[in-house]
């Protein structure tokens, strides 16, 4: 079977060769979870074992042994896998999949001219150590590279493509989110930066009857996979399902491998009898599950924005009948990194070394500008109206949530914010400016690029107007100033 690449892949592999023909032999590709990680990864181990070079693949859990051995079935690339009793042990293949846990046991790495080291955002220190050689090229592959100190290990950062992008382009599932409920974490002890886990487990019990009748009621009977904060936690969540008649089961690290490797066997079958897994941490790297149609979210985390993207991908490949994935979240996760995942979803990653974690104050700031809807529990950003039922907000509210917005997206927000949020106010504010609708396209269009130096994304025929805010018509009013005094200027 051929490795047919989408174009977004095709750049990435450009990009990966012209690293390394600038000098770096270890390189760090970023790609959404979803966006066929995998599948250019494997169109890169066939280039190099059809040259007689040979490839080590690595991945840290032993469920990505046999899934990722699988895919190189699929393209018929011969490998064999370096696992502890794994029957497919085959050293003198070319191409190896490789279990790291088995690799820092042995201490020594497999001979390879190319080594691709899978959710390379989780850095182990045999990696660490083998990436410090330089004998080899070394490719890391993750959709989340926030872990500090990514920047020491790797030398540069190829990204090509966006979460969002995707969507718009149709290679991944849109999504809605909702936010019934959440435990209070208010004095939970904190350790090693995100809640501790006995304490937090206590809280999230409170909330696992919502868990089950939000599912319920947004679920749409469709697999589903919840997180939870431990296997107590876990075991409540499946006991409360299982008592609504709902077939999940429990995925920990408790239950046996080959247990875990049956579930996962059944849970991918169409017509599978296990509706949902309830998972702690076991399925939150390379889980593929394409018609995965709900993610339960009913762990809070305080800071890790990696696990929780990581969590949220998963519900994001697409599949035949498939519109959208429902995000049910029951932790707070989605009002805490609101701003982070939203602005990651649309402009991806820009640096290595992610920034510090915003402080409290501002995290809270953040989490205002989103709302959940009182009537469906619908989650978006601040706007007059649920955009899920169309509930109206206060006016007042909702103004003052906006104008803080605009602010911020006006002085450091991304091209395509500025678009969604700006250019329906410049639209709104030059049809009542002048009434011929050639007349107000052409000042709408001239404004806003004198504003931001670029045109909008979006037409000013398919653009709806927006009352235009304060913020916009102050700004209308300088443009209209400063245009009179140049006029004068050059009469004068």
């Amino acid at each position: 079977m051929d490795i047919v690449l989408r174009k977004y892949q095709e750049d990435a592999i450009e990009q990966i060769r012209n690293a390394i023909r600038a000098g770096h032999k270890n390189v760090l590709l970023c790609m959404p979870t979803g966006s066929g990680k995998t599948a250019t990864a494997s169109w890169l181990i066939d280039a190099c074992q059809k040259k007689l070079k040979r490839c080590n693949f690595m991945v840290d859990r032993i469920n990505l042994v046999d899934q990722t051995s699988a895919v190189l079935d699929g393209y018929h690339i011969q490998h064999g896998i370096m696992q502890a009793s794994n029957p497919r042990w085959k050293p003198y293949e070319r191409v190896q999949v490789c279990s790291l846990q088995t690799i820092s046991r042995r201490g020594q790495w497999p001979e390879g001219d190319l080594n691709i080291i899978d959710e390379c955002h989780t850095v182990h220190k045999a990696v660490r150590d083998k990436l410090a050689k330089g004998d080899a090229i070394n490719i890391g592959l993750t959709a989340t590279p926030f872990t500090d100190g990514l920047g020491s290990v790797y030398q540069v950062m190829v990204n090509v493509t966006t979460t969002n992008q995707l969507i718009r382009d149709g290679f991944l599932s849109k999504y809605r989110i909702f936010a019934p409920s959440e435990p209070d974490m208010t004095g939970v002890k904190v350790v090693n930066g995100e809640w501790e886990t006995h304490e937090a487990s206590d809280r999230a019990l409170k909330v696992v009857g919502d868990v089950v009748e939000e599912y319920l009621k947004h679920g749409n009977g469709g697999k589903f996979i919840c997180s939870a904060v431990d296997v107590r936690h876990a075991e409540a969540i499946v006991e409360q399902f299982q008592t609504a008649g709902i077939y999940c089961t429990q995925y920990t690290y408790n239950v046996p491998d080959d247990v875990r490797a049956e579930m996962i066997t059944e849970f991918r079958k169409p017509d599978s009898t296990i509706r949902g897994l309830v998972t702690v941490t076991a399925a939150s790297k390379g889980f593929d599950v394409p018609d995965l149609g709900c993610v339960i979210m009913a762990r809070p985390l305080r800071k890790s924005l990696s696990e929780f993207i990581q969590l949220f991908g998963r519900g994001l490949r697409t599949a035949p009948g498939k519109e959208e994935c429902i995000i049910l979240d029951h932790s707070g996760n989605c009002k805490r990194f609101w701003d982070d995942f939203n602005l990651f979803f649309e402009s991806g990653a820009e640096a290595l070394n992610r920034k510090k974690i915003r402080d409290k104050k501002k995290r809270k700031k953040e989490e205002e500008r989103s709302i959940t809807c009182p009537e469906c529990k619908f989650l978006h950003k601040v706007m007059p109206h649920c955009p899920n039922c169309g509930h109206e907000y206060p006016n007042r509210v909702a103004l003052q949530h906006e104008a803080g917005i605009l602010e911020e997206i006006i002085s450091d927000g991304t091209a395509e914010q500025r678009t969604q949020m700006v250019w329906p106010q410049v639209v709104a504010w030059a049809l009542a400016r002048v009434g011929d609708a050639e007349k107000a396209r052409r000042l709408a269009l001239a404004r806003y690029r004198s504003w931001f130096d670029r045109w909008p994304s979006t037409p000013f025929e398919e653009t709806k107007p927006v009352a235009p805010l304060k913020l916009v018509i102050n700004k209308m009013k300088q443009m209209d100033i400063a245009w009179a005094k140049s006029r004068q200027k050059a009469g004068a």
